[in-house]
C-alpha cells in the first residue's frame, strides 16, 4: 500500500503555479544575466516582446516598455500553463509512475526540438542563441524538478520500483 495521499485540486493548481512561477523566474535571472553582462539589461526581454508583439500589432514593433511588459507577461502566462501541465503529471505519477517516464521523454523530444527551432531562427533573434537558450531551459528544468521533488518525495522510489517491477497496484 502505499503512504502517499493525493493532494487536493486547489493544492495541485497552487504547485503548478508554483513551479511554473520558479521555471520562468530562472529563465527571466538567467537572461538577465547574460543582458548585464553584454551591458544591455533587459535586451532580451524586449527583443523577444518585439517579435511577440509584432504579431499581434500588424507588424509594427511595440514601445521598449510595451515590448518587455508584454513579453514578462506572456513568458509568465506560458510558464505558469506549463507548471499545472508539470504539476499535473507529476500527481498522476504518484498512482501510475509511469506517467512521469513518458514526461521525461516528451521533455528531452521538447528540447531537441526547441533547440533547433532556436538555431534556425537564430538569425531574426539577435544575439539570442541556441546554446543560451539550451542552458535557460536546463536551468529553469532543474530548477521545477527540484521543487517538485521536495513536494514529491516518495516520487522516485516509486518510479524506479515500477521500472523494476516491485511495485503494487
Amino acid at each position: 500500500m502505499s503512504t502517499h495521499s493525493a493532494p487536493t485540486q486547489s493544492a495541485a493548481y497552487r504547485e503548478g503555479i508554483s513551479v511554473g512561477l520558479i521555471g520562468a523566474i530562472a529563465i527571466a535571472l538567467w537572461f538577465a544575466i547574460l543582458d548585464l553582462v553584454r551591458g544591455d539589461p533587459f535586451a532580451t526581454p524586449i527583443m523577444l516582446g518585439n517579435a511577440v508583439g509584432s504579431l499581434f500589432l500588424g507588424g509594427e514593433l511595440p514601445s521598449r516598455a510595451g515590448a518587455f511588459l508584454g513579453y514578462t507577461v506572456f513568458h509568465f502566462a506560458i510558464f505558469t500553463l506549463l507548471g499545472l501541465a508539470f504539476a499535473w503529471a507529476v500527481n498522476k505519477a504518484e498512482k501510475a509512475p509511469s506517467v512521469l517516464i513518458g514526461v521525461i521523454g516528451l521533455f528531452v523530444a521538447f528540447e531537441v526540438g526547441w533547440t533547433g527551432f532556436t538555431s534556425v531562427l537564430a538569425e531574426g533573434f539577435g544575439q539570442l542563441t541556441w546554446l543560451q537558450v539550451l542552458v535557460a531551459n536546463l536551468i529553469a528544468a532543474a530548477a521545477m524538478g527540484f521543487y517538485m521533488w521536495r513536494q514529491h518525495p516518495s516520487l522516485a522510489g516509486r518510479v524506479d520500483a515500477s521500472i523494476g517491477g516491485r511495485l503494487e497496484a
